[in-house]
């Protein structure tokens, strides 16, 4: 699963990785970032397929969802399901998005008790490109939600000794197709969620703490 990202790198590398030159420069490092909290994210504009950066809440509410809290917000979606799964299969189509981030946090859980928490980046990039989609919607009251999730994929082998999931990472050779807001055939698409991982550097941060582990994002907010 993908529960917790950092991105802390200059805003000049972000813009440069996500090829969004007017990207927002005065933003804060932010180090680890937590569900429901604001995320950016890139998307194409349907009209023109410009590149854009955006904010939205990370935890995917679907537009048919009445109230957005009578449901728990999904975090993730899980690429090899979300082109079936009512929740997703709109938003996979439609309204994909790329999350800039210098990294990802994972936790192993050792035979002994506890967990081992890993921060896992790419070995020759300052910023990797996790595969995400976006929903908006406009409660009655007239109040605009955009939400978003980040897709994940089964653990490559490296990672499978860290956790059983891992988040869909795109290479920058897949950006235009996957932000292409006219590329929205079922084979097409599919192509692009099996995307396969690429080799990560896994760096221990140690065993997590009782305070650590009691903060760790719920599986059940998972798509």
């Amino acid at each position: 699963m993908c529960g917790r990202f950092a991105l802390a790198v200059p805003r000049r590398l972000v813009a440069e990785a996500m090829a969004v030159p007017d990207m927002p420069q005065n933003v804060p490092a932010r180090p680890e970032i937590f569900p429901s909290e604001l995320i950016e994210a890139v998307f194409a504009a349907r009209e023109t397929g410009r590149r854009l950066a955006g904010l939205f809440r990370w935890g995917f509410v679907p537009a048919f969802v009445k109230d957005p809290a009578a449901m728990r917000p999904m975090i993730n979606a899980r690429a090899e399901t979300a082109l079936d799964k009512p929740s997703f299969r709109g938003a996979v189509r439609y309204r994909r998005c790329l999350v800039p981030a210098q990294g990802f946090f994972e936790w192993r859980k050792n035979p002994g008790g506890g967990k081992t928490r890993f921060f896992c980046t790419l070995p020759d990039a300052p910023v990797m490109a996790l595969a995400g989609i976006y929903e908006r919607a406009v409660s009655p009251e007239g109040e605009v939600r955009d939400t978003a999730a980040i897709l994940t994929r089964p653990a490559s082998p490296q990672m499978a000794a860290v956790h059983e999931r891992m988040p869909l990472i795109l290479p920058p050779s897949a950006f235009a197709a996957w932000l292409d807001p006219r590329l929205t055939e079922r084979p097409d698409v599919a192509a692009l969620l099996a995307t396969p991982p690429p080799e990560l550097r896994l760096a221990e941060k140690g065993e997590a703490g009782e305070e650590e582990r009691g903060a760790a994002p719920d599986p059940a907010r998972r798509g």
